[in-house]
């Protein structure tokens, strides 16, 4: 049986939703039919990547048209709760980018909004599809028994221009690029933590997040230590899984060009600490979010639950909200299991 492909709207024109757009069009399972941006020049450049693409001026004026399924949003970090609400709400479903909302209260209601409306709704965490399937690939074969200790960092240069560097806007690394350490480190341990201790530099001149410092402690005292900064040179990211029968460490400057040193006491091929530098084919559209859009679209036709969820997405924006009230409070922040907001 033919299925047709899921008719696919992006929202937020800008770099990463154009390279959604990009991912669609390289997609079987996906048809771009309309995109939505304020800025005529950005939906412009998403609209002439297909045939017949509508364009809009906004998410409520793209709503209207009944010829959607699906919905990407890829707005400013304010505007991606909104605009999620609206397309639920308009029966479509919807891949959030990260982090979901500006805080855990935005995202119970997005979670809430699309158990309510039936519609499938993932987060867009896009790492877990890129250079972080190696890593899991790795863990699932054993290599390091059972993780203990996570540490990482990310980082970027100074983000003092546009609404990267507005506290309204969400801006700042820690919601840019710093939910991806939380959200494989939630990955990875396999629950959330049960304690959250940070303590965090804000920038002088736009008053977001500098530099944050966190522990996250989990249960059977295993612990994951992160640092997320905005003083960097450049970008760079920087994880590494410390197991009970071996090591996992994943470096790189970009999202195609990375290294992987193992070493497991598990794993014949690893029993010497090795670095593996994996070949890829393509640009991070191909290599991450078209597999990415691939787990969206067989959610939606396989009617089940995708495989980054809100509420993981929630999760996330729960530790990060601890970190915050950790730092203003100088005191540990305790964290009970997380309910589903339904």
């Amino acid at each position: 049986m033919t299925i047709e492909p899921l008719r696919t709207a992006v929202v937020g024109c800008g770099g990463h939703g154009t390279a959604l757009a990009r991912a669609v069009v390289r997609s079987d399972q996906l048809q771009l039919v309309a995109c939505a941006d304020p800025d005529e020049v950005a939906r412009r450049n998403v609209a002439v990547l297909a045939d017949g693409v509508s364009s809009h001026k906004s998410v409520v004026e793209l709503l209207g048209a009944p010829d959607v399924d699906a919905v990407l949003i890829a707005t400013t970090h304010d505007a991606l709760a909104p605009t999620a609400l609206a397309a639920i709400r308009a029966g479509k479903h919807v891949m959030i980018e990260k982090p979901m909302a500006l805080n855990e209260e935005e995202a119970k209601e997005v979670e809430f909004a699309a158990a309510s409306a039936d519609v499938t709704c993932m987060v867009g965490y896009s790492f877990r599809y890129g250079m972080a399937r190696y890593v899991s690939q790795l863990l699932a074969q054993g290599a390091v028994g059972d993780p203990r200790v996570i540490t990482g960092a990310i980082g970027t240069p100074a983000m003092d221009d546009g609404w990267v560097a507005q506290a309204s806007s969400g801006g700042g690394p820690m919601l840019y690029v710093g939910c991806h350490l939380i959200d494989l480190a939630l990955w990875i341990m396999g629950e959330e933590p049960s304690e959250v201790t940070a303590r965090v530099h804000y920038a002088a001149d736009t008053e977001v997040d500098e530099t944050s410092a966190a522990t996250l402690g989990f249960s059977d005292r295993r612990l994951a230590q992160l640092v997320v900064t905005q003083k960097a040179s450049g970008f760079f990211y920087d994880f590494r899984i410390i197991g009970s029968s071996g090591f996992i460490g994943l470096r790189g400057r970009n999202f195609v060009q990375f290294e992987i040193e193992v070493q497991s006491d598990v794993l014949e091929a690893y029993r010497e600490p090795t670095i593996i530098r994996p070949s890829m084919r393509g640009d991070n559209v191909t290599m991450m979010l078209v597999p990415e859009l691939a787990e969206f679209a067989s959610a939606i036709v396989d009617q089940r639950p995708a495989a980054i969820t809100a509420t993981d997405g929630r999760r996330v924006l729960r530790v990060i909200d601890a970190v915050g009230q950790s730092a203003r409070s100088l005191r540990p922040v305790a964290l009970a299991p997380t309910l589903t907001a339904y």
